[in-house]
């Protein structure tokens, strides 16, 4: 089964676009499995909206562990599964908190297992200081994407008119990334997300 993890800053919109989009293919229910980094397995088992209300924060790393659910997509007249994971958001710093240490450690070598890798940037903090950061994990993590050959950027909050305009500086930023213009909260764009995610299942 392919796998795909979902990796991103923290609060750029990963986890609710994991279970907005589990939604979007037709999911209500979600088994959702906890893998911390010391290898302690969990699994629970809600309703996507009530995944959304225990898991979606505006708060900074709300997610400390790579959470996976497994959805199918029809491809033809076949139904495939394939496993969506969400993972501890990324920053250049050390972190003081060492769940967290280690969920952003756990999120870097899982990128180096997964089939494919989907990079999710908010387009709401691309400024002039964004752009020229040379510590950049978004920059990193587009090098490291294209080098794989398996890899979609997502440009999230594209439902926010002065966010909306920084779709052509990302692409100016990321030439060689295949993007998709989404909103993780109104699953705009989701409908090109699935059918990158049919054509390599």
């Amino acid at each position: 089964m392919r796998e795909f993890i979902v990796v991103g800053l923290p609060n750029s919109g990963k986890t609710m676009f994991t279970l907005n989009f589990a939604g979007f293919v037709g999911t209500k229910n979600v088994d959702i499995t906890f893998r911390t980094y010391d290898g302690l397995i969990t699994c629970r088992h809600l309703t996507v909206e009530e995944a959304r209300r225990e898991l979606c924060s505006a708060s900074m790393h709300k997610t400390r562990s790579l959470q996976s659910v497994i959805l199918k997509i029809a491809v033809g007249k076949t139904a495939i599964n394939f496993k969506l994971t969400d993972t501890c958001g990324l920053t250049p710093q050390i972190n003081h908190e060492e769940t967290i240490r280690k969920g952003m450690a756990q999120t870097i070598g899982f990128m180096r297992s997964a089939d494919f890798i989907l990079h999710i940037v908010d387009l709401s903090i691309i400024t002039d200081e964004y752009m020229n950061n040379v510590n950049n994990i978004d920059r990193d993590l587009y090098c490291y994407g294209v080098s794989r050959h398996n890899y979609l950027l997502l440009a999230n909050k594209f439902d926010i008119q002065s966010a909306r305009n920084n779709v052509s500086r990302l692409t100016t930023a990321f030439p060689q990334a295949n993007i998709i213009p989404i909103s993780a909260l109104q699953n705009q764009g989701f409908k090109e997300v699935k059918a990158y995610v049919a054509r390599n299942i």
